[in-house]
């Protein structure tokens, strides 16, 4: 089961309700400090918390916003609402049980309130179906045929059912009703609710949360621990990741105290740091000398303390945890963390991390980000909060979600899948990230195709993917796509290039910009850049001018125009003859995201199709592009 949107009603910064999307695999949430990107993700960890814990409970006091709270004093506000896809196990486990096609919608949603009570809708059965089982699973007459086709909503059913219990097979299906009545919880539609209930409920996913602020102390008091709640010696948040190291390794507590099994206690806590040691060190490549290990220290009065040190083979000396740095300390403590879920297989999680790896350095962040791709996501849906660069995959922004604090006091935070939003401050990660690559890309791609925006990067990527599929030709491999953020930094790039001995051929947009124009030109003249190597789209489809969007047909491009935006404009508002951007704004009364459509695209890829006509002038593209290099 998936969860595929969540809306925020209101709750702390959000005054305004919010919704933004979750990706089936990674959620990659930016903004700045202060933002309202904890907000976000305790919001959702709070509608269906992992384990029973006050802290991960929703308090109208403390989360509603407080300059509206006062309005609310004698309501009970709804919080979030979680929307979800069901799986194709439980559809069939359902099937199985009455019939197939019982299952009438896939998505459904539940809603948390401040009571932390909930509703759920959506879910829904498709009627004459139910009956049609209800006559073949049980032997009766014509005429409780009649009367059961006859019945057109299920209360109706249950009443007909009910009046005629003396004809044959009608008290065997009352005891069908009544059984499902039963276990539906007090549902209008008892049907509805018994499917919830015995097949949806269990599988809708638990929630996960880890901050940085959740660490495994170096030293635990094994005598205070066993008391089972945090003592003086460790806060909630060290006493939540000891307790998950005990239970990654299997261990008892009791054993502690008894001397004829510690032995076998050591050995349980050396094949725990062994495994561990092995997870860490694949995703830890800044030092591989290091090795876990764990201690019993045997103090006076019998107490005892389990000691976490790190062993450095290439020094040969252990020193505490508490010596490593702050991220060392984090990375291990979340893998601590994360193995005890690895090692539930009964339960789905969605697992949610708040500023994950704040205290590692920018290649530790790139380990971290592996591990979430490599390890996390095949397994778990995830959503995390960042506003590092590192922490973002340049070529997977469809994955990204903004969160800014508008300052607006009647308005708050708002949460936004368009990456061109307007406060710089929260567009930074995805402008450094994007820097970061292509820096990257400057010392190992020899050859560069300069773009103006974010928007030609997706589309170039994908298309060349998809002509590549079909047979036809794509971008060569050996070149790296650069968007430079405007047509007015095309000339920086060039130099930048040149100067690292980099060939470098541009695509771009038709100059509307003359001091742009102008530069490029001075460029060419001066022979730092050849002009056979400055490309235009409008070239590709024989026009005196063109955006990267002009090579779409003008319907595939209004597809992903009106999925982007939720409009309908219709061909028939357009010129055909006629460049579309330019139109659209006319259309829309100001200029538009461009990324968005781009976005739409990338999301819905596997279900778009592209006309003859499209792919060719995109494979024209590209062959023209491959000639210059």
């Amino acid at each position: 089961m998936l969860l595929k949107k969540v809306t925020i009603h209101k709750y702390k910064s959000f005054l305004t309700e919010q919704s933004y999307e979750v990706e089936s695999a990674i959620t990659r949430i930016v903004g700045k400090n202060e933002s309202g990107k904890t907000a976000l993700l305790e919001a959702l960890a709070k509608s269906n918390y992992f384990e029973d814990n006050a802290e991960f409970k929703f308090d109208k006091d403390l989360d509603y916003p407080r300059s509206e709270l006062t309005k609310v004093r004698n309501e009970n506000p709804a919080v979030l609402t979680c929307e979800y896809e069901l799986s194709d196990d439980i559809i069939k486990s359902v099937e199985d049980d009455f019939a197939e096609g019982i299952v009438a919608g896939k998505t459904f949603s539940v809603t948390s309130y401040y009571d932390n009570k909930k509703t759920t809708t959506g879910i829904s059965v498709d009627f004459p179906v139910f009956k049609e089982w209800l006559i073949a699973a049980f032997d009766i007459g014509d005429q409780c045929k009649e009367l059961i086709h006859a019945a057109t909503a299920y209360s109706e059913l249950e009443s007909t059912v009910s009046e005629n219990n003396s004809l044959p097979g009608m008290k065997e299906i009352k005891g069908e009703l009544d059984r499902i009545k039963k276990d539906s919880h007090g549902w209008t539609n008892p049907l509805e609710g018994y499917i919830y209930h015995k097949y949806v409920s269990p599988a809708i996913p638990k929630l996960w949360y880890f901050s940085d602020y959740f660490s495994l102390p170096c030293r635990i008091n094994l005598n205070e621990f066993s008391s089972g709640r945090p003592t003086g010696s460790l806060t909630s948040e060290e006493f939540k990741i000891a307790k998950a190291l005990f239970d990654l390794s299997g261990l008892q507590l009791s054993d502690i105290q008894s001397e004829s099994n510690f032995e076998a206690f050591k050995a349980q806590l050396e094949a725990t740091s062994n495994a561990i040691t092995d997870e860490m060190f694949e995703y830890w490549s800044t030092n591989q000398n290091l090795e876990i290990r764990f201690d019993i220290e045997h103090a006076p009065n019998s107490v005892r303390y389990l000691n976490i040190r790190i062993y450095n083979s290439k020094h040969r000396v252990t020193l505490p945890l508490k010596n490593r740095s702050k991220g060392f300390l984090w990375f291990f403590s979340f893998l601590v963390w994360f193995s005890k879920i690895q090692g539930d297989k009964n339960s789905k999680y969605i697992l949610l991390l708040d500023e994950p790896g704040l205290s590692l350095h920018a290649s530790a962040q790139s380990d971290l980000l592996r591990f979430i791709d490599e390890k996390l996501a095949p397994d778990y849906q995830v959503i995390y909060t960042t506003h590092s660069p590192f922490m973002i995959d340049s070529l997977k922004l469809n994955e990204v979600r903004t969160v800014y604090d508008t300052q607006n006091p009647k308005v708050g935070s708002v949460v936004s899948d368009a990456v061109e939003e307007k406060d710089s401050d929260t567009l930074f990660p995805l402008q450094a990230a994007l820097g970061y690559t292509i820096a990257q890309n400057l010392y190992v791609s020899p050859n560069n195709l300069l773009v103006e925006g974010i928007s030609d990067l997706v589309y170039l990527n994908h298309f060349s993917a998809i002509l590549k599929e079909a047979g036809k030709e794509g971008l060569k491999e050996d070149v790296t796509i650069v968007p430079v953020g405007g047509a007015d930094k095309i000339a920086t790039f060039i130099s930048l290039m040149r100067g690292n001995e980099l060939s470098t051929v541009c695509m771009l947009d038709t100059f509307t910009d003359q001091s742009a124009q102008a530069r490029l030109k001075r460029m060419v003249e001066q022979k730092i850049i050849a002009d056979k190597k400055i490309l235009f789209y409008h070239t590709v489809i024989n026009q005196t001018f063109a955006d990267i969007e002009d090579l779409f047909s003008k319907e595939e491009y209004l597809t992903l125009y009106n999925g982007a935006f939720g409009t309908t404009v219709q061909m028939s508002d357009l010129d055909a003859d006629k460049p579309i951007m330019a139109q659209l704004k006319r259309i829309n009364g100001k200029a538009f995201n461009h990324y968005s459509p781009a976005n739409y695209m990338a999301k819905n890829i596997g279900t778009l199709t592209f006309s003859n006509e499209t792919l060719e002038r995109f494979e024209k593209l590209f062959k023209l592009v491959n000639e210059k290099f």
